[in-house]
């Protein structure tokens, strides 16, 4: 029987799992990753986004041919150009204007309208334009994936892929905290079925809001937003673990030069958290997954793949 997918979108979400053996340490926890670099534009956010516009579907806010507008200059912004032009729908995209080129480039391929905010407002200008735009363009809508339930139910899904593809085996997931949809979907799918699966959280050591400090900026794109999303209870995590920028982009080389894995900072961050639980007693001989998010060819000007980590950001 042919399969043959109707469309890029009907690709979102079924990442494989693979083992990391040659990282796992010894006599600790099984290291195992999940490669939501599989999905179309590399990142787990395509998962979001897809769960998010469809949901605006169902409600009524977003109609066919309508318009999304939302602020983002990152992997979300491109996930939702993806999906947008895969949909038919007009995306106006609000960023600010300190940018990469290179990612403007693919966001326009894909037939996003870019807005350029003042960069000294950083992300916080780029939204409030957003809500501006939004106001005046009818039958437009904004996804806001911080506040957004939809974001944090189509991560069910992915817990619910670990939780097939291991055969229930899986003692802990270990998640990045960016819009908190990853770690909130997680723990929503395993206090579903009742199963005591650890779901933690990673975030930046330089920004480490969720651990009750103070934001700040830092290298580790797609992590650390600088507040508490709105759909994620901290309180509901395991426990949050927080990673050091040099920390992680050595678990960027680690995992290329050990598993022929190309990840980007945030997995290396994701990485480097999960690891240190399989190295502690209580975890030995127990499968550990890492959901590592982004992939590593849109970071291949990064600090982490710099030989001596101290490249150019």
């Amino acid at each position: 029987m042919p399969r043959i997918a109707r469309s890029v979108s009907w690709l979102v979400g079924r990442t494989p799992l693979v083992d990391l053996a040659r990282l796992s340490p010894p006599d600790g926890g099984r290291l195992v990753a999940k490669l939501e670099m599989f999905n179309p534009t590399g990142s787990n956010k395509d998962r979001a986004v897809l769960g998010m516009i469809r949901h605006r579907e169902r409600t009524g806010e977003l109609r066919p041919g309508g318009t999304i507008v939302e602020a983002s200059a990152g992997d979300t912004g491109l996930a939702i150009a993806m999906v947008a032009r895969d949909l038919g729908y007009r995306l106006v995209l609000t960023m600010p204007e300190c940018r990469s080129d290179t990612r403007c480039n693919l966001l326009r391929a894909l037939g996003a309208e870019l807005v350029f905010t003042d960069g000294n407002q950083g992300m916080a200008g780029a939204i409030a334009e957003a809500e501006r735009l939004v106001r005046q363009m009818p039958g437009a809508a904004m996804l806001q994936p911080f506040t957004n339930r939809a974001n944090a139910q189509s991560h069910e899904r992915t817990a619910q892929e670990i939780w097939e593809d291991t055969d229930g085996q899986v003692a802990a997931v270990v998640c990045p905290v960016g819009t908190g949809g990853t770690a909130a979907g997680c723990i929503a799918f395993f206090a579903a079925i009742g199963a005591p699966v650890a779901v933690v959280g990673v975030e930046p050591a330089a920004s480490p809001v969720l651990s009750g400090g103070s934001p700040g900026p830092h290298g580790l794109p797609g992590l650390g937003a600088g507040f508490v999303p709105d759909i994620l209870a901290p309180s509901a995590l395991h426990e949050v673990i927080t990673v050091e920028e040099a920390e992680a982009y050595a678990m960027v080389r680690a995992l290329a030069a050990k598993e022929a894995i190309l990840g980007g900072p945030a997995s290396g961050a994701v990485l480097a958290a999960a690891l240190r639980l399989c190295n502690r007693p209580e975890w030995a001989g127990r499968m550990v997954v890492a959901i590592l998010p982004d992939d590593g060819e849109r970071y291949e000007e990064h600090p982490a793949f710099a030989e001596d980590g101290e490249g150019t950001a």
